[in-house]
Order: structure tokens, then C-alpha cells, then sequence
């Protein structure tokens, strides 16, 4: 892996992040008649008429064709694909003014709002909600120009890490299809990785973009809480849902972003020079395997040559407060927040009869306490969002002031996917058993979960088995 290459698919943003590392078995090319498989460079290429939006539909629909081995798709449209990439190309004959995304197919994940697709949480109760409107994510992608292609399976009601679904199948991960590809927006990433579409859509509660993403070798990002509207979409926590891109290229993460928080600026890239971050062992370096291990201090070595500035300090507390908000935060008002939902979408579906349904046995067992809670659940949740959260938040914004950081670094995830074993949890990583192994999924996405700050997953290289690593960046909050 060359130095130069490694960098600028890491922070420069260059046209295909996974261009220095081999491919995965499922993938059908990173490029389209010589164009980049990316969002900026596809959308260029259609608007210079070096390739055409329907010449572009075609070939997701022939991936999707061909990429049943991994279930990770729930809905595809193929006839209103090809009608809206023909729209495309008539808008560009008619001189139109055209959007930073135009004629490029995105893929949701299958919470999110889109009409003329089921909108379904992974869930059986919504298996037939057909929205008669847009989330605002959707309708912020179509009114960019893009393309919706489809909904991409998910963990039910976004409680998982493994995308094993019991009412819409088990997506596998594109880099081998006996390991998992990772959760809740499994498929999202998935369709990304395996280069099905050039982008998705996720969900990320507590590392439900950042964790997929890593496990299949792309680039997904969680922005800063609240930044982009979450209406019209399945909750599971308001309180810490977000919505956010997956993408090969921080490039097409950003423009994305961009579309999604109505920013207009170019996307540009940043000398890594004299950047400072923190580098806690604490929490984030715990529970690593050697493949990790070993390629966090590569990693490291070759930022450090960039000029990046890394401290190594801890965030003081860190894990007390973490161990005392997990759960509690995830599910302390799910009944609240799902009612609200269902009634403000008129779903012909209460919560009780949702509840009921609820068919994948892991989720049911750790969001049981909060489907009728007690009033010491309440009391409980009630305790973190009033003390607890206010202090985590404080800890990391005194962190970084005390430091003079521009954010922190850390492997996305300790491990490298996994092969799920059972209901519980339990998953092979990297040739051992691990029993309730699925948690390690948000033991360093958790805590940006927490305080409300963005955090970037970046693709960073293979095991010696061939599966991906990520790294994160948790940056500084935009108040």
C-alpha cells in the first residue's frame, strides 16, 4: 500500500478510496466507462455528456442483478429508475439548471421516508406502510438531483449490529458473504461496498453508520446531532438518531453533507498539517484485535509524516459515563418516541401492536425494559438526559479545549467483522469465539452517540484475511 495512495484516499478526498486495496469478490468495477464509481465524478460525467443518467441506471440495474448473494436490498424500483434517469437526461438536453447530484442513484436505508417505496424499519408491523411523502433527507437528495434507487435492508427497527433480518434476510458483507457486514445500516453499506450504487443513506443511534461502514470498507459519516432533520424517518431514539452518507470517497460523504445540510460551499480538501488530536487509549484502544492493533500504529506513523500532531490523553471518565448512559439512552423513551411517530405519519398501527411483532429475538431482549417501563426505567432515563449527558458532554468540550484539539482518533471499531454464531450475539472474529461479540460494534461509536458531535469512519486498509479496517475521526461540535 503506497503511502501517497493511502492518504489521499484516507483525507484528500481522492476519486476512489479503495483504489490501493483489493476489491470486494462481489464488486463489479470501480469505475463506468473509465468514469469513477463515485457520486462527484458520476454527476460530472452526466452533465459534461460523457455518459448519460439512463447509461448509468442500467448498470445499477444489472448490479443489482447480479448481487442477490448479498440481500441487501428490500425494495428496487427498476421501471421508475429508468424513467427518472431518462427525466435526467431530458433536463440536461433542456438546458435546466441542474443539481449537485444530478442523475446519480442513491440507495436508502429502509426507515427512511420515499414515496413509491414501503417504508418499513425492518419491522413486520410497518411491512406494508407505503409514506405518502418524502423524508426531508429524500426530498433534500431528489431536489439535488439524485436518483432514489431503492431501500436497503436494515437491523429491525435499527436495534442490531448484524443486519440479520428475520422478515427481510440476512445481508452479508461484500468482502466475504460468510461474515456480517456490520449494523444497523448493514445493507446501506453493503450496496456501497459491494459498488452496487455509488451511495447510500444510514441511520446512526449509537454507530449504525460508522460500524457498517467500517466493516465494508467505505467511508460513512454521523453528523453533528440535530444538523439534519431526522422527519420522516422510523426512530429509535431521538434523542440520538441521526441521518447520514455512505460513501467509497470523503469527497462524496461531504457533498452529500453538504446537500443535506444545505450548504453550498465546495468541497475541498485540508493540509493535515499541525492538526492536532487526541489519541485516548482509554475505551477506544480497549478490546483491539492484532489486525487493528497493527494497522492503527501504521496508521499513526504515516499521519504523523502528514504533519498531524497526536497527544496522547485520555478523556477523564470517560467510560463511567459511557457505562452509565448506554442503554438507557437507546430505549428510556423508544414507547414516546415510536407513538409519536406512528401517529404523525397516521400509520394504522399502534405501538402495542408494533411492540408485539417485534419478530428478531436479540432486539426484543435488550429493548424489552422499555416497551411498558417501569418507573424506575423513567426515573433512570430521566437521571442521564438531566445529569449524566450534560456532563459527558461538558468532559469531551474541556478535553479538547484543554488540548487545543481539533478532534480524536481512534479505530472505528476494535475488530475486524465478524461471523455471526447465534441470536445472543455471539460472533467469530478473526478465528476466536466471542460470546456477545455484536457489542463491541458500538464500544468506540458510542461515545460521539453521547455527546452529539460528528464522527467520520474512514476506509483504512485490509486485514491479511481481506477485511476492512476503519478509522475514526470525532471532531469538534458545531454549536
Amino acid at each position: 500500500m503506497r503511502r501517497r495512495h493511502f492518504m489521499q484516499g484516507m483525507f484528500a478526498s481522492g476519486a476512489t478510496a479503495l483504489q490501493p486495496w483489493s476489491r470486494p469478490s462481489i464488486a463489479m468495477g470501480e469505475s463506468f466507462n473509465s468514469v469513477p464509481f463515485t457520486v462527484a465524478e458520476l454527476s460530472q460525467a452526466i452533465k459534461n455528456s460523457e455518459i448519460s443518467a439512463s447509461a448509468v441506471a442500467e448498470t445499477v440495474i444489472k448490479r443489482v442483478e447480479a448481487s442477490s448473494a448479498l440481500e441487501a436490498i428490500i425494495a428496487f424500483d427498476t421501471e421508475g429508475l429508468r424513467k427518472n434517469a431518462k427525466a435526467a437526461d431530458r433536463a440536461l438536453l433542456e438546458a435546466r439548471p441542474l443539481g449537485p447530484l444530478h442523475g446519480v442513484p442513491i440507495m436508502l436505508k429502509d426507515n427512511i421516508e420515499a414515496i413509491g417505496f414501503t417504508n418499513t424499519g425492518g419491522t413486520p408491523a410497518l411491512h406494508s406502510y407505503r409514506p405518502l411523502r418524502n423524508a426531508a433527507v429524500t426530498q433534500k437528495l431528489i431536489n439535488a438531483g439524485a436518483i432514489i434507487a431503492g431501500k436497503a435492508n436494515m437491523d429491525e427497527l435499527a436495534g442490531g449490529g448484524s443486519t440479520n433480518n428475520p422478515t427481510f434476510g440476512r445481508t452479508r458483507n461484500p468482502y466475504n458473504i460468510k461474515h456480517i457486514p456490520g449494523g444497523s445500516s448493514g445493507g446501506s453499506a453493503a450496496v456501497v461496498g459491494g459498488r452496487i450504487v455509488p451511495a447510500a443513506l444510514g441511520t446512526d443511534t449509537a454507530g449504525s453508520i460508522r460500524t457498517p461502514a467500517a466493516y465494508c470498507g467505505i467511508a460513512g459519516f454521523r453528523p453533528t446531532q440535530d444538523s439534519i432533520p431526522t422527519s420522516g424517518i422510523v426512530p429509535l431514539a431521538y434523542s440520538r438518531d441521526t441521518c447520514g452518507p455512505m460513501a467509497t470517497t470523503v469527497t462524496d460523504v461531504a457533498l452529500l453533507h453538504n446537500v443535506l445540510t444545505d450548504n453550498l460551499a465546495p468541497v475541498t480538501a485540508k493540509s493535515l498539517k499541525g492538526v492536532r488530536l487526541g489519541l485516548p487509549a482509554a475505551v477506544f484502544q480497549e478490546n483491539l484485535s492484532a489486525a487493528v492493533t497493527n494497522r492503527l500504529e501504521e496508521v499513526i506513523e504515516l499521519l504523523r509524516d502528514e504533519g498531524v500532531i497526536f497527544v496522547d490523553e485520555d478523556i477523564p471518565n470517560l467510560a463511567a459515563l459511557v457505562e452509565r448512559t448506554s442503554l438507557i439512552t437507546l430505549g428510556g423513551a423508544f414507547r414516546m418516541d415510536m407513538s409519536q411517530y406512528l401517529i404523525s405519519r397516521e400509520i394504522d398501527v399502534t405501538f402495542d401492536e408494533l411492540a408485539e411483532q417485534i419478530a428478531n429475538p436479540f432486539v426484543r431482549g435488550w429493548i424489552e425494559p422499555f416497551l411498558n417501563p417501569q418507573d424506575d426505567v423513567r426515573n433512570d432515563y430521566a437521571d442521564v438526559m438531566t445529569n449524566i449527558i450534560p456532563a459527558l458532554k461538558r468532559t469531551y468540550r474541556d478535553y479538547l479545549s484543554e488540548h487545543r484539539l481539533e478532534g480524536i482518533f481512534f479505530p472505528t471499531v476494535p475488530v475486524t467483522a465478524g461471523i455471526e454464531i447465534n441470536i445472543d450475539g455471539d460472533l467469530i472474529i478473526e478465528g476466536a469465539e466471542v460470546p456477545s461479540g455484536i457489542w463491541l460494534n458500538i464500544q468506540n461509536t458510542g461515545p460521539a452517540s453521547l455527546w452529539g458531535g460528528p464522527g467520520l469512519s474512514i476506509p483504512a486498509g485490509l486485514s491479511t484475511q481481506g477485511m476492512p479496517i476503519g478509522m475514526e475521526l470525532d471532531g469538534l461540535i458545531m454549536e
